[in-house]
């Protein structure tokens, strides 16, 4: 197929600087560079760029969510569901142009093979998260809001998921730790969201956190598609509707840990964000934590949703 002059000229500018191109934050760094991205991008501004190197894209409806890419026709297309909300649908378009820059990659340079999934979905991920955010205003914005992934994701035009992903990027000096529970319920039927109809979709941890178990008493650290855990902080949060912080003065090294249910329109939770940062460091939280005025939680006293609990006997909240 013939590939456009630019996307050509990128991917040899990507390797003629002599670090790994098929690492995705450094391959976003170096695009945002050749691109000349700044600041995060409008929808409008993404599919502008995206033209600009010649590669076909349109919102289609018979994707559900999500994206596709594929060569046609001596061209490369992007095609991502037009029914997603804008953020997701940014976040989608840069994870297709990743596969495509690194299939263009892999067909010049023979020293980097072709990725495989579910590795290609990761590194076009991380890619995505790293090319849509620069680090100096993307971390501008984080401490204007105190980590907030609800008020940056509005204000940004950017999706939960990608804001959770930079966070991990940016931050990688402290050991953090962010996931995003998703509610998938068991029985498509089921009235009411209850903690075990949630699955942990995006998992987060900085190099200094990836040995952490457990991050409190009551909080295993997150694995991705698992399910909350009866009497866990995002269980709490789930059953009692409110936002929760542990600190905890009886733990050493205990991390504050921030966990906050979103809800639909019927008032009914549809995720959940959880982020852990060491204690020291909870002042980057501050914020959010003035916006929400989440309950303070420790471990010495019961479950505060423990009246809404359809488990209690199951609990085992209290400090041993």
């Amino acid at each position: 197929m013939t590939v456009s002059d630019r996307l050509m000229e990128f991917c040899r500018f990507a390797l003629s600087e002599g670090q790994d191109a098929g690492d995705p934050v450094r391959l976003a760094s170096l695009f945002r560079d050749y691109a000349g991205i700044d600041r995060t991008p409008s929808l409008k501004k993404t599919l502008e760029l995206i033209r600009s190197f010649d590669i076909k894209i349109e919102g289609v409806v018979y994707l559900d969510s999500g994206g596709t890419n594929m060569s046609a026709r001596g061209s490369w297309h992007i095609h991502y569901a037009a029914k997603d909300r804008t953020g997701t649908q940014k976040f989608d378009i840069f994870h297709e142009l990743f596969e495509i820059i690194h299939k263009e990659l892999s067909a010049i340079d023979a020293g980097i093979s072709p990725m495989v999934e579910p590795k290609l979905s990761q590194h076009a991920d991380r890619f995505a998260a790293s090319a849509l955010i620069p680090s100096v205003f993307f971390l501008e914005q984080v401490g204007r809001t105190g980590c907030d992934l609800v008020k940056l994701g509005e204000e940004l035009g950017l999706s939960h998921q990608c804001l959770m992903i930079a966070l991990g990027q940016h931050h990688t000096d402290i050991p953090l730790i962010g996931a995003l529970y998703e509610h998938q319920p068991k029985t498509p039927a089921a009235e009411k969201a209850e903690a075990d109809d949630f699955v942990a979709t995006v998992v987060v941890k900085t190099g200094r956190a990836r040995r952490t178990k457990n991050l409190c008493w009551v909080q295993p650290t997150p694995a991705r598609h698992s399910r909350p855990e009866t009497a866990s902080l995002v269980c709490a949060a789930i059953t009692g509707g409110k936002s929760l912080l542990w600190r905890s003065p009886h733990i050493e090294n205990s991390p504050a840990v921030l966990v906050r249910p979103l809800f639909t329109s019927s008032l009914e939770p549809y995720r959940v964000i959880l982020l852990a940062v060491p204690s020291e460091e909870c002042g980057m939280l501050a914020p959010q934590l003035e916006l929400l005025e989440p309950v303070s939680v420790n471990g010495d006293h019961f479950c505060p949703s423990e009246k809404r609990c359809h488990n209690p006997n199951r609990c085992s909240w209290r400090l041993p």
